[in-house]
């Protein structure tokens, strides 16, 4: 009976040694080769014209610029292309204040929406200038947008016959990002903004700002064909005629 249980330990101890794990043996690899390869990626500058983009809504859902074709709204033909270079103005809308009935009493007559082509389907939203910042990073020095009316509305077959007096204003005024960020430059005028002579100031952005692709919208969808006016004096001397008057944007790279 001595023997058999001995025996019986000694079998269990030796099943005992026979299950331990083995230790793992790592190869060296301080002989391991290495190679470097090379990245780049480089730019250059873009001083084309700049798409047109929807005032409404001018970044698509994946992150692209929305653009549109849009047509003067006087002429019903294609605008004055946009200027060229790295700081340049795209487009600018023309007003048509439309077709009125002649009166000696003061009268404020609006701009009918800007009409423009959005993937092939012609609507309208608000009027709008737009304003593209491409320089180089140590360039962005600012910009302001200005406009101003260069003489009075005057009639097409009687250059003695003038509007003195009236007056453009936009209301509703407000800055639109057009790069698909959340980054913002100086706050527009949303009050009454009046168009002299002289150059009035709309949108602009401090130095280090305003880069990429702005837009300076006269209202809304919901207001556009209310956001731009013309107040006609009481007793102008109106003719059974058509007037016409320019506007003359201008875009420098110094800021407000």
């Amino acid at each position: 009976m001595i023997n058999k249980k001995i025996l019986g330990l000694a079998g269990l101890t030796s099943f005992g040694l026979a299950t331990a794990p083995l230790a793992v043996v790592y190869a060296d690899d301080s002989s391991a080769a290495t190679l470097n390869s090379n990245a780049q990626v480089s730019f250059i500058k873009d001083e084309t014209t700049k798409s047109v983009l929807n005032p409404s809504n001018p970044v698509n859902t994946d992150g692209s610029q929305n653009s549109v074709t849009p047509i003067d709204n006087v002429t019903k033909k294609e605008p004055n292309s946009g200027t060229s270079g790295l700081l340049t103005i795209d487009f600018a809308s023309s007003f048509d204040f439309g077709t009125n009935i002649i009166s000696s009493a003061k009268q404020t007559y609006y701009a009918s929406a800007q009409s423009y082509s959005n993937k092939g389907t012609m609507t309208t939203g608000p009027n709008f200038a737009q304003v593209t910042d491409n320089r180089a990073g140590n360039e962005h020095t600012g910009w302001k947008l200005q406009v101003k009316q260069d003489d009075d509305f005057t009639a097409v077959n009687d250059a003695n016959s003038k509007l003195t007096g009236a007056t453009i204003s936009i209301s509703n005024g407000k800055v639109v990002n057009g790069n698909g960020s959340d980054k913002a430059i100086n706050p527009v005028d949303a009050n009454s903004v009046a168009i002299g002579k002289e150059n009035t100031t709309v949108m602009s952005a401090n130095s280090g700002e305003g880069i990429g692709t702005w837009i300076y919208s006269m209202g809304s969808q919901d207001n556009a064909d209310k956001s731009v006016s013309l107040t006609v004096p009481a007793s102008s001397k109106i003719n059974e005629d058509a007037y016409k008057t320019t506007l003359t944007w201008t875009l420098s790279d110094t800021p407000s």
